[in-house]
């Protein structure tokens, strides 16, 4: 009878154990990221090239950030990178009635980012972003944070908000 009682509760602690442990962790989502584009009150064309220069190193930021939270295998854009400019040139990506998502595709992306900067004035700004799933197009996740300054530190710190945001909720 002993023996019996040994071996049931070996049975159930070992489907207890099983249960607990998760099996092998899921590989990361191919991510593509489309450059942050700044929307609104531009400030002026004297103000072009700083702008250009933010909008490139935040873009840098967000994806070196997300891809450190390991939520992402960040897609390299280099190979749509003709295709993107073209786009660009017409439009923002954000609006694009789903060009975002032929991109994606082009990269082997299961979903596209598509972040930009609202700048209302010198002081008032507020990055948003959209995350889609390539097939469907569907939205996975989206959200706006304000910050104060245009300025690069608040660029990235506003960044670090949108990498944060996406960490905490786990979205994939």
């Amino acid at each position: 009878m002993r023996i019996r009682e040994n071996i049931a509760a070996l049975l159930i602690f070992t489907a207890f154990v099983c249960a607990a442990t998760p099996t092998s962790p899921s590989r990361p989502l191919r991510l593509a990221i489309m450059d942050i584009e700044l929307t609104g009150d531009l400030g002026g064309p004297e103000l072009t090239p700083e702008h250009e220069a933010r909008a490139r190193m935040a873009s840098d930021r967000l994806r070196a950030e997300l891809g450190r939270t390991q939520l992402y295998e960040i897609a390299d854009n280099a190979r749509a990178q003709e295709t993107i400019r073209r786009f660009e040139a017409i439009q923002y990506l954000h609006q694009c009635n789903g060009c975002e998502l032929d991109i994606a595709r082009a990269l082997g992306a299961e979903q596209v980012l598509v972040a930009w900067v609202h700048r209302v004035s010198n002081l008032i700004l507020a990055l948003n972003y959209e995350i889609r799933r390539t097939p469907s197009g569907t939205v996975v996740a989206r959200n706006s944070f304000s910050f104060r300054g245009d300025n690069d530190p608040a660029w990235m710190h506003a960044v670090d908000s949108l990498v944060e945001d996406l960490r905490e909720r786990g979205i994939r």
